[in-house]
């Protein structure tokens, strides 16, 4: 009787198992260089869809096959890419129980050629990547550089000063005073209120960009709240980076020491002859301070926006030489995304080197990780990029029309949803980006506002490199 009962366990066992596996299937296959048919070793290959919590990854052998094995069955994307060669992206790849989906691949190699603009509309002109990944910089030691004691002179200080809304001066009686910048209000961690709009900048005058770590949702928590009621928010309450970073992005990126950092860009939609740029850097461990600088190369950028983050200070020192620096934690596996406009005047290996400031413990000694980013990374279009990457940029205009900055006069509110529609069947059925898209549509319904910067026939003139002035 015993041996009965065991049995009957066993093949109970056995079917919950065999149903088990016969909810999950497997996708296989190979990756070639389109020219030469070889096989290519060591292309990433990625498939992330709704059914996975995180992006699952690997890498090609030796042969060019891949093996991504144990895929729940549903809908995934997947990308395969390696350096010098241009990316592919597979959409709405099939995975069902119990089978394996086989998937070949060609990649071509890069080619060098110039950048055109960008059209004001769903399309774009053909923007060929400009050139292979660059080596990497063997300046420093597993790209990672010492910072020691000494704080002033800390890169972050030579922020361009549009960026200060506070100024620290030497007063009258030789002591240090806090000046404020015409506009500009004192800034306080629970200050909620908006700085005005970042404006574009000429890399000749300044080409370094910097921003701290320093980001909350609480803005886009109570925009929603505001729609919930049939209200717009105030214009100065809505931060672009806290509508940014509401949202996961996924895992994605190149590790960077103690980071793991994701940039790529496409021709921006709103703003004709400029690319958006999508920042994303994640901290595989926990830090007490961070603050992250973007370089530009002069001869690659001729202009760059941020996109938001206008109510921190460019650094996170006190203007008090006496007090303790406020520091700026980052807790283990969080990611903070920016967004950037950039204007390109030409082909280069590389627009710009991001680097990454952080401090551990409670020492006085500073570390820097260093990226220089490829050219390669500014797609031809939307559809070649990440599908969070389009998310992040809806919901930055999202944020953008809300304050009615003037840089999205050109995207009006019926576009902004279609773009939200556009991000792509992989995250736009996800539940915080179904709710994106309802925000958009109610905002859009609810926005009677006029346009202050000109009747509507001057969309049409509208300069896209100049501004209304500061702070607009």
């Amino acid at each position: 009787m015993k041996t009965a009962l065991l049995r009957s366990l066993c093949g109970v066992l056995l079917c919950l198992a065999t149903s088990a596996w016969a909810q999950v299937g497997t996708v296989a296959g190979s990756v070639l260089q389109a020219r030469s048919q070889q096989p290519l070793v060591g292309v990433k290959v990625s498939a992330t869809s709704p059914m996975l919590p995180a992006p699952r990854t690997v890498l090609t052998d030796a042969k060019g096959h891949y093996q991504l094995a144990q895929l729940p069955a549903g809908l995934y994307a997947l990308r395969f890419e390696k350096e010098s060669f241009q990316t592919v992206t597979r959409a709405d790849v099939k995975v069902e129980s119990g089978q394996t989906l086989t998937v070949q691949v060609e990649l071509a190699p890069v080619t060098s050629s110039p950048p055109s603009a960008a059209t004001n509309g769903t399309a774009s002109h053909a923007f060929a990547p400009l050139a292979p990944f660059a080596p990497p910089l063997r300046l420093e030691s597993d790209g990672v550089a010492w910072m020691v004691v000494p704080r002033a002179g800390d890169i972050r200080d030579r922020a361009p000063p549009w960026a200060l809304p506070q100024l620290s001066v030497l007063g009258p009686d030789g002591t240090n005073q806090s000046l404020f910048a015409p506009g500009s209000k004192p800034l306080r961690d629970s200050d909620t209120r908006g700085h005005g709009v970042n404006p574009t900048i000429d890399t000749e005058e300044e080409r370094i960009s910097t921003y701290t770590f320093q980001v909350s949702t609480a803005s886009y928590a109570l925009t929603r709240g505001y729609l919930e009621r049939d209200s717009l928010p105030a214009e100065e309450a809505v931060r672009v980076e806290d509508f940014v970073n509401s949202f996961e992005v996924g895992e994605d990126g190149d590790v960077v020491g103690p980071f793991v950092i994701h940039v790529e860009g496409f021709p921006s939609p709103s703003r004709k002859g400029y690319h958006v740029v999508r920042v994303s850097v994640r901290a595989r461990e926990s830090f007490t301070d961070v603050g992250v600088q973007l370089e530009f190369d002069r001869k690659a950028v001729a202009r760059y926006r941020l996109v938001g983050y206008e109510n921190q200070s460019a650094t996170p020192e006190p203007f008090d030489d006496d007090a303790e620096p406020e520091p700026v934690p980052l807790a283990a596996g969080t990611s903070v995304t920016a967004i950037y406009e950039v204007k390109l005047i030409g082909p280069a290996i590389a627009f710009g080197t991001l680097r990454v400031l952080y401090e551990e413990g409670e020492n006085t000694m500073w570390r820097r990780v260093q990226k220089l980013l490829p050219s390669s990374v500014l797609r031809s279009s939307s559809a070649r990029v990440a599908a969070s990457t389009r998310l992040v940029y809806v919901a930055a205009a999202f944020a953008e029309k809300l304050r009615g900055s003037y840089w999205t006069r050109t995207l009006d509110w019926p576009r902004l949803h279609a773009l939200w529609q556009d991000i792509g069947e992989l995250l736009v059925s996800r539940p915080d980006v179904v709710e994106l898209g309802a925000l958009i549509k109610k905002a859009g319904a609810l926005d009677q506002r006029k346009d202050r910067f000109g009747p509507p026939g001057s969309l049409s003139t509208m300069d896209p490199d100049t501004g209304p002035g500061p702070g607009r």
